[in-house]
């Protein structure tokens, strides 16, 4: 294998050796035409090299060390990929890391990575809102349909296949009443920013959600009586401490007796205002932090099991990744890297 692709190395280096425009003219067209031939073999291959490689970042949570919140956005900013082409790139790994046939087909050049990724984007899309995902002997079944087909045939069978699936779905959605308005900038914004902290939800879901929590604080017939809590008093720390209790020694600020999950509101706020929104998690490779605003979590620094409290300097913003990849390295770090190899398989 390491002999195969060093072989296939030395040639894309012989083959990428720089050619001027004056250069290429002397070639014949013969050699005009075997020189663009290799050329397109060899992008092939380093394509599928880059999948592969895209893998084993993914596998190692390498992007997630090197401070970002996702795979894509290490495509994007590390790599620089626009964003059709990581989204493209990603797709067509995934593809091959759930069917591996899909990997022979891409490598023998008859699935195109265009195919690969509107077939991943269509498997995903359908698992989402079908009620039946779709198993793997038919995703087999679609990447041999889309072998020697244009992107567009593809494109229309994935359709066709959708609506044979789902039809009474499609024609729903078909008759249902549009609503459309011109969104301003200031529009844009808020709905960005509703979408970090609620999730990566569509149009309809993010002004779903804006009507309805309009009108649970406006409607009277929506609003319900306050549930008395049975949990225990927390007033001692529930409210922001003293300025001079802060001045002084933190240590003298009321706190709970015990250990406990619950973070005062006054102390989520600070971190809030602290984070500005933003993960902060900073990679020890390169220092970088992450730029993720999207759902981030409240984290205790020093985990509750290890004697951690709900103090403001033991309370920060982490993005989801990068709040499980700090578990694992913890989990590894007080058991061993036996026991979180176990717990990796188990959260798989």
């Amino acid at each position: 294998m390491l002999q195969n692709e060093s072989t296939q190395a030395s040639k894309n280096k012989n083959i990428s050796t720089e050619q001027t425009p004056s250069g290429l003219k002397g070639l014949s067209d013969t050699q005009l035409q075997l020189r663009i031939r290799e050329l397109a073999k060899a992008e092939q291959s380093l394509t599928l090299q880059v999948l592969l490689h895209l893998k084993e970042i993914s596998d190692r949570k390498l992007h997630a060390k090197l401070g970002y919140a996702s795979l894509w956005e290490y495509t994007v900013k590390e790599l620089g990929y626009c964003e059709a082409s990581a989204s493209s790139r990603l797709a067509a790994m995934r593809l091959m890391v759930s069917v591996p046939e899909a990997r022979t087909q891409i490598e023998s050049g008859k699935l195109t990575l265009s195919q690969a990724a509107r077939i991943q984007q269509f498997i995903r899309k359908e698992n989402q809102v079908s009620s039946e995902p779709i198993t793997k002997s038919e995703t087999k079944a679609i990447i041999q349909a889309s072998l020697g087909s244009s992107i567009r045939e593809t494109q229309r069978m994935l359709e066709a296949k959708a609506q044979e699936r789902r039809p009474s779905l499609i024609a729903e959605k078909q008759n249902q009443p549009t609503i459309s308005f011109q969104a301003d900038e200031e529009t844009l914004q808020m709905l960005e920013r509703l979408r970090e902290l609620r999730g990566n939800l569509g149009a309809l879901e993010l002004f779903k959600l804006s009507l309805r929590t309009t009108l649970d604080k406006l409607d009277p017939l929506r609003k319900k009586q306050k549930v008395i809590s049975s949990k225990p008093d927390l007033s001692l720390f529930a409210q922001k401490p003293k300025d001079d209790c802060l001045a002084v020694d933190r240590n003298l600020c009321p706190m709970p007796s015990k250990p406990s999950r619950f973070i005062p509101q006054w102390i989520r706020i600070e971190v809030a205002k602290r984070s500005k929104g933003q993960c902060e998690y900073h990679s020890p490779l390169n220092g970088k932090r992450c730029e993720s605003r999207y759902r981030v979590q409240y984290d205790h620094i020093a985990p509750i099991a290890r004697g951690g409290v709900g103090t403001l300097e033991n309370i920060q913003h982490l993005c989801g990744l990068h709040n499980r990849t700090k578990g694992v390295q913890m989990e590894a770090a007080y058991f061993g890297a036996a026991l979180t190899a176990v717990s990796e398989e188990r959260r798989s």
